[in-house]
């Protein structure tokens, strides 16, 4: 037991991240490494500490809460069984496929996913694509799922952004904003770039960790709230908002992918894409519910849940009852008088038949 915790060194102290413009020009100064700590020749990373204990977490929220969702635990565990796999998968492959010329020389290298190059949009679209098999073959609705899951997505990313800031890495250009930050790597890449000695960056790891902070609780919320109706607003929530934060801050970054020799930022286009397709869906998605309504398809639910549109169909279908009531009405009085006026002609006829003159 001595000999294994003798073989876990510790070397955080190896590297430092600094803010020096924090607390009033007193500075903030940091200690790190992108390794956590050695067993023996092993290094353990915080990148990968911090993805773990953050899927860790998800699962346990998930577990947690699926039931409320209609979704069967031991479902939810089959889809993350291959949607881990297939998000690492797709993680790499987003990456190489935008910056191929890389890895043309040595194909294997492909495979050194430790040594970085990832894209969490590769992760995503692997992670969908896992998720649409999985539904299909247990023939349960994608979006239901999708949108259960969604908000876990946007916790992973906010944790996994800290995995930048140990890697000094996805870091943006110069800035004078007090929170400008600098390290022992980042001034080597400022040296590379020929900027000022000194020069500080956009820490842009910490704008989009807090963005999706905000994003994960602001769809925990909504999918709580009477405003959820259907099935994939979580989701079109999701591609608003992380879409239109990402295509800001992809524009600060250093280390975009980008199409070919154009300087289209691969990463900002797609957000731009997300950020419309969200919207039009989630208008779709509100239109259709208020058809669905309207023609009786679906009963809403909870005396404080209705909408001015639902208020309006209820006056509506009121008038036509009471319409309904005085046309009623109407027929009966119309037969009461026909009976009246025909027993009357039969007494007269009885009476003058009695009484013939």
């Amino acid at each position: 037991m001595i000999s294994l915790f003798n073989s876990i060194k510790m070397i955080a102290e190896a590297g430092y991240v600094e803010f020096p413009n924090l607390f009033k020009n007193h500075g903030l100064r940091l200690n790190i490494n992108d390794v956590a700590f050695k067993i023996g020749s092993f290094e353990v990373r915080w990148y990968g500490l911090l993805i773990s204990g953050v899927v860790l977490l998800c699962i346990f929220l998930g577990m947690r809460s699926c039931k409320k969702y209609n979704i069967d635990p031991n479902d939810l565990l089959d889809y993350l069984i291959f949607c881990l796999p297939a998000a690492i998968i797709g993680l790499r492959l987003y990456y190489v496929a935008f910056n191929f010329s890389q890895y043309k020389d040595n194909l294997v290298s492909i495979f050194y996913f430790w040594e970085g190059g990832l894209a969490i949009y590769g992760g995503i679209i692997g992670a969908v694509i896992a998720i649409l098999i999985v539904a299909k073959v247990k023939k349960q609705k994608v979006l239901h799922i999708i949108d259960f899951l969604i908000g876990y997505v946007a916790l992973g990313q906010a944790v996994g952004r800290w995995g930048n800031f140990f890697n000094q890495e996805a870091f943006g250009g110069p800035t004078t904003l007090p929170w400008g930050m600098t390290g022992d790597k980042i001034a080597v890449f400022v040296r590379n770039q020929g900027w000022d000695i000194g020069t500080l960056v956009h820490p842009t790891f910490l704008y989009e960790s807090l963005w999706c902070v905000i994003v994960f609780v602001t769809i925990m919320l909504y999918r709580r709230s009477r405003f959820y109706r259907s099935d994939g607003e979580c989701l079109s929530i999701y591609m608003i908002m992380y879409g239109f934060e990402r295509m800001i801050v992809e524009g600060l970054r250093t280390d975009s992918l980008y199409i070919g020799n154009t300087g289209i930022r691969v990463s900002q286009l797609l957000s731009g894409i997300l950020v419309i397709v969200g919207i039009a869906l989630l208008i779709d998605l509100k239109v259709r519910y208020r058809k669905a309504v309207y023609d009786g398809k679906i009963q809403v639910e909870g005396a404080g849940e209705d909408t001015g549109f639902d208020r309006a169909k209820a006056i509506l279908e009121g008038a036509e009852e009471e319409a309904a009531v005085d046309d009623t009405a109407a027929d009966t009085a119309v037969t009461d008088v026909d009976d009246a006026a025909a027993d009357t002609a039969v007494a007269d006829v009885d009476n003058a038949e009695k009484d013939p003159e």
